[in-house]
């Protein structure tokens, strides 16, 4: 089962893995978001994760 996280700007990140999913959201919110990059941690980033 897919992970997912989307984000407010409708980018989505997928990934098979917590992991996975979560490293392609901080590489989207690093570029497009970067004060979201700064202040959002892998705990919240965790609390994101949706499956789909």
């Amino acid at each position: 089962m897919a992970r997912i996280i989307r984000c407010e700007c409708g980018f989505v990140a997928r990934g098979g893995t917590d992991d996975e999913v979560i490293s392609t959201i901080r590489g989207h919110m690093k570029t497009d978001h970067p004060a979201l990059f700064e202040s959002v941690g892998q705990d919240d980033l965790l609390g994101w994760i949706q499956l789909e």
